[in-house]
């Protein structure tokens, strides 16, 4: 079986030495193969000097790849600096490489708080898993592992992803479905179907606090059933794990669940259930991966059902 690929691109900035780090750990715990890029974007740096200099700074980048790979027993497969686009570079080498996971700071060498630019390109535009790198260098492995869900075809691979790498370091996972309950109005009107009794097509008319709670109810008691097969997934190879079931927005109740629960690990799926989530481009990923404290990874099930990375 052909080893899995794994690309970091390198700036030199906090974030992404720290996605060093993670990707080397990776790279070791799956036996796979690392490949690091440093990217001179040539939109910004024109003068033949400068740019010199900056592929100079790119090799320094590189070296301390191979450093950190040594010191963990791990071999580069490749490092090498390019002139040109970082997002045009990055996925060019990617699909070269047949990458499996490109890891890589949430925001890059302008140390904004942001995700950055590079960084949300490669998110939404990369065929592989991405790693969004958050956070000072670990020292030590994952602890607490959150896998969202909402039981679509990309979180049923985040949750075999997300469970093979807690087996792997030991750590536990919390299995979180957040339901938005906020679209049962009290308020309804009488379509064709409800016409009778008094009513007729067009009223408006005002729903039972008990009907309200019993719909709340069914709701949250299926968003318990969704959680509860990445916990079967999560148990069948030994892990331990928990359900949290929320109500309220998606993305912001999974950045409270991550506060909450000290998550330190985000394995999540691009795209979610419905047609309106994938074509706003997996906004919830985006979301928390732009702006969770922590390092998020986005799976992709497209990738997954090629080879399977980090699902074993």
């Amino acid at each position: 079986m052909a080893k899995f690929q794994y690309l970091v691109p390198v700036d030199g900035s906090a974030q992404s030495d720290a996605a060093i780090v993670h990707s080397v750990r990776f790279t070791e715990i799956y036996g796979a193969e690392l490949t690091a890029i440093h990217v001179v974007d040539s939109s910004v740096y024109k003068d033949p000097e400068i740019v010199e200099g900056m592929e100079a700074a790119g090799e320094s980048y590189l070296e301390r790849v191979k450093e950190v790979a040594a010191e963990n027993g791990v071999t580069v497969a490749s490092a090498k600096v390019v002139i040109g686009r970082p997002f045009d570079e990055i996925a060019n080498l990617a699909r070269e490489i047949d990458a499996s996971v490109i890891f890589m700071g949430a925001t890059g060498a302008d140390h904004s708080t942001r995700i950055g630019g590079t960084a949300n390109r490669v998110l939404r535009g990369a065929e592989c898993h991405v790693m969004l790198v958050r956070g000072g260098i670990p020292t030590g492995d994952y602890k607490n592992i959150l896998i969202p869900t909402d039981g679509s075809k990309d979180a049923e691979y985040a949750a075999q992803s997300g469970a093979s790498t807690a087996r792997r370091v030991g750590a536990k996972i919390s299995a979180c479905n957040i339901v938005d309950t906020g679209h049962l109005f009290e308020k309804r009107i009488v379509g064709a179907g409800g016409v009778g009794a008094g009513r007729h097509y067009g009223d408006v008319i005002s729903l039972p606090k008990s009907a309200i709670k019993r719909m709340r109810d069914r709701l949250l008691d299926e968003s318990a059933k969704v959680a509860d097969r990445v916990k079967a997934i999560a148990e069948s190879k030994g892990v331990l794990a928990e359900i949290i079931v929320r109500d309220g927005n998606p993305a912001q109740e999974i950045l409270k669940i991550i506060r909450d629960e000290g998550i330190d690990l985000v394995v999540m799926g691009y795209s979610g259930r419905s047609i309106v989530s994938r074509a706003l481009l997996g906004s919830v990923a985006e979301k928390v991966a732009s702006t969770a404290p922590c390092s998020v990874i986005v799976v992709r099930s497209s990738r997954m059902e090629r080879v399977v990375p980090m699902h074993e």
